[in-house]
């Protein structure tokens, strides 16, 4: 009975609208500074355009997608953090039972990638290289373009600073609490025992699964049609 139980499939954590935007997220950033060390600007601007539309998704998304991917079922109070923080010290071994979904501060981790994604991919839009390349809306201000494009390069330790600390966690997790969140991130369901975690189900219906794709591709469309505006010239 116990080798059955074992094998059932874990709670489902993550739906799918919210995998793909976390992997497409991950491609996206790293085309992005690929090119952009490489000097394409153009892909460069393509990978851009591909993290804003996701942002765009994802803010959307974190009111209408699945339990675990709104922002009201993960963004808590600094009490809360601090409680959380003091548990976590005395079970630093992952003996406890833990709820699915964001922990308090891989909430935070999450908001502040968010975060600096969304300026970076949308200050891009009005930055130059200082050569010959200009964002597709740089010609909007052509007083400011300077001044946004020197806090979108000094964006970018930000963003690879948060890069590497969600990969520690990342790998925290799997070495020392032996859950594998990359493999939740691909499955959905969490990678605990089953009797180590607790929480909702994170599924979503057909119609919506269905929404959240459609919603994610026409923000792409979207963004991906911003260079259009671009002036001939």
């Amino acid at each position: 009975m116990q080798d059955q139980k074992d094998k059932q499939p874990g709670l489902l954590v993550w739906d799918l609208p919210l995998r793909m935007f976390h992997w497409g997220l991950v491609l996206a950033v790293i085309g992005a500074i690929i090119a952009v060390e490489n000097n394409r600007m153009d892909l460069h601007e393509r990978a851009g355009l591909t993290v804003l539309g996701l942002m765009g998704f994802r803010i959307i998304w974190g009111f209408s997608g699945g339990y675990y991917a709104r922002f009201l079922n993960f963004i808590v109070s600094p009490l809360a953090l601090l409680r959380w923080l003091r548990a976590a010290k005395n079970d630093d071994d992952g003996g406890q039972v833990r709820s699915a979904g964001h922990s308090p501060i891989a909430a935070l981790s999450v908001l502040a990638l968010l975060a600096i994604a969304a300026f970076m991919s949308s200050s891009g839009m009005f930055s130059n290289d200082g050569i010959l390349f200009d964002g597709p809306l740089a010609h909007l201000v052509p007083q400011s373009t300077k001044f946004i494009s020197t806090l979108h390069h000094n964006a970018k330790p930000i963003l690879i600073v948060l890069i590497v600390l969600h990969l520690a966690a990342i790998l925290y997790y799997k070495f020392r609490k032996k859950i594998n969140l990359t493999k939740a991130m691909v499955t959905g369901r969490a990678t605990d025992a089953p009797d180590k975690i607790i929480g909702k189900d994170g599924g979503i219906s057909t119609a919506r699964l269905v929404f959240g794709i459609c919603l994610m591709a026409a923000f792409q469309l979207a963004t991906h049609s911003i260079p259009l505006l671009r002036p001939a010239w």
